[in-house]
C-alpha cells in the first residue's frame, strides 16, 4: 500500500518546521560568543546583539546611575554595563547585549557589553510587529 503524497508532504513540512525551530533555539538560547573573540576584534561585533556566558568576577554600583559587573569565561573577561540588579559574585550568568568600545587611546581600550534591558527587549518586539 502506497503512502498518499499529501501525507508525505505533511511529514516533510513538519520536519522542516521542527528543524527550523531547533536552529532558532540554538542561535537564540544556547549559542554564546567567546569573550576573547569579542575583545580581539570589537569592531566586528560593535552594535550587534550577542550573548556571552561566564562567571561574575567583580561587580560595582554607583548609586542607581551606573552599575556594571565583569564576566569571565575560559577565554577572557569583559565588563557588562546594566540597569538591572547586579548578579552575585561567582554566579554563572548568560548575558545578552550590544558590544561598545567606550574608550580608546592608542593601544588602550575598554570594550563593554551593554546588557539589554527588559524595556529594550519589549521595544524591539513591538518594533518587529
Amino acid at each position: 500500500m502506497a503512502i498518499p503524497r499529501s501525507s508525505v508532504a505533511a511529514i516533510l513540512i513538519a520536519i522542516v518546521i521542527i528543524a527550523g525551530a531547533g536552529v532558532w533555539y540554538y542561535s537564540s538560547r544556547l549559542h554564546h560568543e567567546q569573550i576573547e573573540k569579542v575583545l580581539s576584534n570589537p569592531r566586528a561585533y560593535e552594535g550587534k546583539v550577542i550573548t556571552i556566558e561566564g562567571e561574575v568576577t567583580d561587580r560595582t554600583a554607583f548609586f542607581v546611575a551606573l552599575k556594571f559587573f565583569k564576566v569571565k569565561d575560559k577565554t577572557g573577561e569583559i565588563t557588562v554595563v546594566t540597569r538591572r540588579t547586579l548578579p552575585a559574585l561567582k554566579e554563572t550568568v548568560r548575558v545578552k547585549g550590544k558590544v561598545d568600545e567606550i574608550f580608546a587611546v592608542g593601544d588602550l581600550k575598554l570594550v563593554v557589553l551593554v546588557e539589554e534591558s527588559i524595556d529594550e527587549k519589549a521595544a524591539a518586539t513591538d518594533h518587529n510587529k
